[in-house]
């Protein structure tokens, strides 16, 4: 079963995610992933409106997407991309096993509450040497007011995804945090809003026109994606995974 989105989340994420910064930097901090990846054949599980295959596929990444909603696939089409509809976590996959080199699933997983099979699924119709690429929320003790509002069952621990991927029998070879620079703010205004009984929107996903403040975020997504090259950083809003079928990883 998974947690649903509004309905009209969808309409209004099609408009803001070609430029707006917090989407920006996911898709750039999970491009810089996939530039070390084969071109190949890859899926998308809770594509969304389908923004990130739209780029791979300028790339010359066959795509396909899935996911939960009817209305996922109407924004998608606009972008040209054919998504199928499944129940992630309570169906099979609808592709056959061995079928993907890359599977995305980008801030989805937490909608899911059968997460182990959702993992079995994607492990299953990964080819041999596929890789698997999560971004999660971090921190359970954030999960907030906006959490449910966007069907989320839960955020993540390191340890909590390090242990799911190797229940699956999954190899990890990339485990970071990012977003680390919103981490304070956002455990500052978290606090605040449950000091007050604040129920809003989200903390940073409003956009902005302020030239300072976009300059600022903008300075610090390219510091950060700079310190990804070359570390797992230690901290942040959100985590970011590489898993493959592969023997252990050699770093």
């Amino acid at each position: 079963m998974s947690g649903l989105m509004r309905q009209d989340l969808y309409a209004e994420l099609y408009q803001v995610e070609n430029t707006h910064w917090w989407h920006q930097h996911k898709r750039a901090v999970c491009h810089q992933r996939i530039s070390r990846m084969k071109i190949g054949k890859v899926l998308d599980i809770g594509a969304g409106t389908g923004k990130i295959l739209e780029e791979l596929k300028q790339k010359n990444w066959q795509v396909k997407g899935v996911d939960t909603e009817p209305v996922a696939a109407q924004e998608c089409k606009k972008r040209g991309i054919i998504l199928q509809t499944c129940d992630v976590g309570n169906q099979s996959l609808p592709y056959q096993s061995n079928s993907f080199d890359l599977v995305l699933i980008l801030d989805f997983l937490e909608h899911v509450q059968n997460e182990i099979q959702v993992i079995n699924e994607i492990k299953r119709v990964l080819k041999p040497e596929g890789k698997l690429l999560i971004s999660v929320p971090a921190y359970p003790r954030l999960y907030s007011y906006w959490d449910k509002m966007l069907g989320h069952y839960r955020r993540y621990s390191k340890a909590d995804l390090t242990q799911l991927i190797k229940k699956s029998g999954l190899k990890i070879e990339f485990l970071s945090y990012y977003f680390s620079w919103l981490l304070l703010p956002a455990v500052i205004i978290r606090m605040i809003k449950k000091m007050f009984n604040i129920k809003m929107i989200s903390d940073f996903q409003t956009n902005t026109n302020n030239f300072l403040i976009l300059f600022t975020i903008k300075i610090l997504s390219k510091i950060e994606l700079l310190l990804l090259k070359y570390i797992n950083l230690p901290f942040g809003l959100s985590l970011i995974c590489v898993a493959s079928t592969q023997k252990k990883y050699q770093s």
